[in-house]
């Protein structure tokens, strides 16, 4: 080499390049794995996703068939060709679903919007009040409720419009009424039902009310000026099911045979479950 030349740098020894290919094949490997952890987690993802979808489609499936059960029951119960037995009954038609309905004249609540003052107190008197303060809150009930009656209660608060009872929330703006004694009063009232139970009722503590308040029978009870004056209080399961899926709705209408083109008025629409309790009162006017 002539003199004067720079020299050139010798090529790295034989370990140190070895050291340096083992480094880059673990970096690919680590990225490989990096990558296939990416592509299980978005499959899983995925199917997950699919699965959701699936059961959501089945889930709208089932409802609309059930609401399409309770409807042909509706028409037929206004019709006259099924009569509202409480008994449940199965699909003729050969579908992909099994379809189970049943409908059935709700007169075993006491609507508070109708009912009398001695009705009400006995009903009170059911749940462990005495009789004094069950007259007095009964009165208290029937004033709120009563037309062109307007009075603040400056303890709650509470302004009565004297316009009727639509929900329990309204019940519970009533002085007197506590939120203990409200949850024994749900199971027994009903704020849709155009007309009082009588002793058949298979409510031992409606029976109780209505024996302590000596009226044997609704039907002098009803408040002739009610919207929906003589239309029948009709309750409708439809139980759909389909393999594993299962889909059951509830639905409360008044029945009213001169409407057209729909004979009735829908004012409680749900979907139950097992634990669902059907004495709970969720309908509205």
């Amino acid at each position: 080499m002539p003199a004067g030349t720079p020299s050139l740098p010798l090529p790295p020894r034989g370990p140190l390049r070895g050291r340096e290919a083992g480094f880059a094949l673990l970096l690919v490997l680590w990225t490989l794995a990096f990558l296939a952890l990416i592509g299980t987690q978005a499959l899983m993802l995925g199917r997950a996703s699919l699965n959701l979808e699936s059961t959501a489609l089945w889930k709208a499936r089932l409802q609309t068939t059930a609401d399409a059960a309770i409807t042909t029951e509706l028409y037929a119960v206004a019709t006259g060709r099924t009569r509202p037995t409480g008994q449940w009954s199965s699909s003729p038609d050969a579908t992909e679903f099994q379809i189970r309905t049943r409908s059935q004249i709700r007169r075993d609540r006491i609507n508070p919007n109708i009912a009398s003052q001695p009705l009400m107190a006995a009903l009170l008197m059911t749940q462990g009040f005495p009789s004094d303060q069950a007259a007095s809150l009964a009165a208290t009930l029937l004033a709120w409720r009563s037309e062109g009656f307007h009075v603040a209660d400056r303890a709650s608060a509470c302004v009565s419009q004297g316009l009727p009872f639509h929900d329990l929330d309204d019940l519970s703006a009533v002085p007197g009424m506590t939120p203990l004694l409200l949850e024994g009063l749900v199971p027994h009232l009903s704020f849709a039902q155009q007309e009082l139970p009588d002793l058949h009722t298979g409510d031992p503590s409606v029976r109780q009310a209505l024996l302590k308040s000596g009226i044997s029978s609704g039907a002098d009870q009803t408040d002739p000026n009610s919207e929906g004056n003589g239309g029948v209080l009709v309750s409708v399961d439809a139980i759909v099911f389909h393999g594993a899926f299962r889909m059951w709705r509830h639905a409360e209408v008044i029945m009213l045979p001169d409407e057209r083109p729909i004979p009735w008025r829908l004012v409680r629409l749900e979907t139950l479950t097992p634990e669902s309790s059907s004495s709970r009162i969720t309908d509205h006017s």
